[in-house]
């Protein structure tokens, strides 16, 4: 194998797991003196664990490279530089152009240092901005972070490296770092073991993957095969392994179809489209798009959609409807398509990816085209319309579109959806921006696209409510911390546009189980934060988790969930955000705490304990009073057992005095009462 992955660099999909309670060393000032910060699970970046398969092809078929620096290979001079007897180095950093095998490389250096397949993790990027606390430091474990997609790095990231290589020599964990030649510029700040990255022979490449996965095809790629000829020294390794890909896929006799498809059906398209260019084949031209945008869906559907792109190029239908023209099956003969199960059409099931090539072919060379078929795309997903049940897909089938060249029109024509007064628009748009928000091609587009729409001075609610709608998507899934992020610039606004699908989305986000300790955990940072408006964000988006008015309210699920911190009650996060909400909305906090006193669905003993964390302190405050005895009609059974136990809590009984210093309450016969100025006897009883 060389030096790259079954999976392509820039496109792993990773989830999660958290390293629990950890502490990581964070730089400050001059570099030489380290401060420990406490650090939580989920405030680290979360991982994945590399597939078994990948990591058995690392270790059996890794094709080893020299670099002209040095005689010895590139992954014996990295586990060289980290096994040094002198220093603390636990982190090396591979610099390299995207797709050239580092990903591999890197899982090999940790394999020879001994790593178990099991514990070498993918780190999932998942900040605006890279911080060194938040690579997790799991002893005996190895973590592979990249970097590539920065075109610099901050000055405080480099140093907080150099704590973290203290902490991580400690543990015996292993960072690989993947960087471009121009992203890793560290100068003076920290000093990290780097190796440049040499490129494998794709020709090596494709062998070794084939000889793992398909050994009898090797000969394929014999010297003066078709196959072989395709690759040259200027070819990616990642395009190698996809090549390899595809011919271990292919049929026996399948080499034509191997080079066709590694070629995107270059050639076969250029050929159709001539032999098809008359004005008479433009009906069936409009088939052959419609096939491939909505690939594998319902015949009727597929032939409906077809029809009404010929209609938008001011295509004429001929009298008769459905009884005009040639059956269907001559039509599929035309186009080279097929039905598949159901009453499906389909281009792809006997020439794989002929679908996206015919996309990306026409999107290339019919500029003009572009928006005709944005337009035609978003009108057949509408509600309602040809294929308003499959949005996804047409979502999905654009997002590949915006990947490719000229894809800035896209994110144009979603703008101009958002906009719009048609709610179905709205919901394409916020299908496409969710496909393309986490696409690693144009993800970091669309997400900077959001982050500003965010902070736009005139947001309109329509777009507010999208950007939202998208963070509570796989966006917040995948990118929790950048969705949040943008969540939290909507919050902030004074205007509140699309305030209530910002709550909406951050109850959303709460309700996912490997999430809810980061989102309840980031908006109590942010109401605990120096800035005021990053405070009122806070206060809100957190009485946006304790409402107990939405139908499936997340407030309770979260306060049942045991609390990180092993310290006192006012240390947790749920007492902290009711305590901070409390000074930047005293009446909506108080409401909203009065409301869980009265709500049987949240547990006994956290509501009142936590009740009695926020009070204290607080209880000459206006409106506690309020809060302690109840409102008529509105306090429940419940609520009213609850407030007795805290009022017994909060305003414990008086201490009786002594028997001796207690005044009768009551005069005696033989004595006197007082006078009325407390002087003695009254004049009456005097003689």
């Amino acid at each position: 194998m060389s030096g790259t992955a079954s999976v392509p660099e820039e496109g792993v999909h990773l989830e999660a797991e958290a390293t629990d309670h950890a502490r990581v060393t964070q730089v400050a000032g001059d570099y030489e003196e380290h401060h420990h910060t406490y650090v939580r699970g989920w405030q680290y970046l979360r991982t994945v664990e590399v597939d078994e398969e990948e990591i058995a092809l690392v270790d059996d078929e890794y094709v080893h490279v020299e670099s002209e620096a040095h005689q010895e290979g590139q992954v014996a001079r990295a586990t060289s530089l980290l096994r040094r007897p002198t220093g603390l180095h636990n982190i090396v950093v591979l610099t390299g152009a995207v797709g050239t095998g580092r990903r591999t490389t890197a899982l090999r250096i940790l394999r020879d240092l001994g790593v178990k397949g099991e514990d070498i993790h993918g780190l999932v990027l998942d900040w605006d901005r890279p911080t060194a606390e938040q690579i997790p430091c799991t002893p005996g474990h190895g973590f592979i972070l990249d970097l590539s997609a920065y075109s610099s790095l901050p000055q405080d990231f480099y140093q907080g490296l150099s704590g973290y290589q203290k902490e991580s020599a400690t543990a015996r964990a292993y960072l690989t770092i993947l960087a471009t030649p121009g992203t890793w510029r560290p100068r003076t700040l920290v000093s990290i073991p780097r190796v440049d990255h040499v490129k494998p022979s794709a020709v090596e490449v494709t062998r070794a993957h084939l000889r793992f996965a398909k050994s009898d095809r090797l000969d394929w790629f014999d010297e003066g095969r078709t196959l072989a000829k395709l690759l040259t020294p200027a070819t990616a390794p990642a395009d190698a392994v996809r090549l390899a890909g595809i011919a271990a896929e292919a049929a026996p006799d399948g080499e034509e179809d191997v080079k066709a498809e590694f070629e995107n059906w270059h050639d076969d398209l250029l050929d159709w489209f001539k032999k098809h260019e008359e004005l008479e084949h433009l009906r069936d031209r409009a088939l052959l798009i419609a096939t491939a945008l909505l690939e594998g869906l319902p015949a009727e559907v597929v032939m409906a959609a077809a029809d009404k792109l010929f209609a938008l190029v001011q295509g004429v239908l001929p009298p008769g409807g459905p009884l005009a023209g040639p059956d269907l099956q001559v039509r599929l003969d035309s186009i080279g398509a097929q039905r598949v199960g159901d009453d499906a059409l389909s281009l792809s099931t006997s020439r794989h990816g002929l679908h996206e090539a015919v996309l990306s072919h026409v999107w290339k060379q019919r500029p003009p085209l572009r928006d005709v078929l944005l337009r035609w795309a978003s009108d057949i997903a509408a509600p309602g319309g040809i294929a308003g049940k499959y949005r996804e897909h047409v979502a999905n089938a654009i997002t590949r579109l915006a990947a490719g060249p000229g894809g800035q029109a896209v994110l144009r024509v979603v703008t101009k959806w958002t906009s719009m007064d048609s709610p179905a628009h709205r919901r394409l748009a916020s299908g496409v921006l969710e496909s393309t928000a986490t696409h690693p091609g144009i993800g970091v587009a669309v997400r900077k696209y959001l982050y500003d729409a965010a902070k736009q001075k005139n947001l309109s609610e329509e777009l507010a409510t999208t950007v939202a709608e998208v963070c509570a998507g796989s966006l917040g899934r995948t990118y929790p911390r950048v969705a949040l992020t943008r969540l939290r610039l909507l919050a902030s606004r004074a205007d509140r546009s699309g305030a209530t699908a910002v709550a909406r989305a951050i109850r959303t986000l709460a309700a996912e189980d490997d999430l809810s300790d980061l989102v309840l955990g980031e908006i109590v940072a942010w109401a605990e934060d120096d800035n005021t408006t990053v405070q009122q964000a806070g206060a809100m988006a957190f009485l946006a988790l304790t409402n107990l008015t939405d139908e499936d309210p997340v407030g309770p699920s979260l306060v049942s969930k045991p609390d990180e911190v092993d310290g006192p009650l006012e240390e947790g996060l749920f007492v902290r955000g009711w305590r901070a909400a409390w000074r930047h909305a005293p009446d909506s906090a108080m409401y909203s705490l009065a409301a869980w006193l009265d709500s049987p669905a949240v547990p006994d003993s956290q509501c009142v304990n936590i009740a009695d964390a926020v009070l204290r302190g607080n209880l000459r405050d206006e409106g506690v009073s309020f809060l302690l005895v109840g409102e008529e009609g509105v306090t429940t059974r419940t609520g009213r057992e609850r407030r007795r136990v805290l009022i017994d809590r909060l305003l414990p009984a008086p201490v009786p005095e002594r028997p001796d210093e207690v005044a009768p309450a009551v005069p005696s016969a033989d004595m006197p009462a007082p006078a009325a100025d407390g002087t003695g006897a009254s004049d009456a009883t005097q003689t």
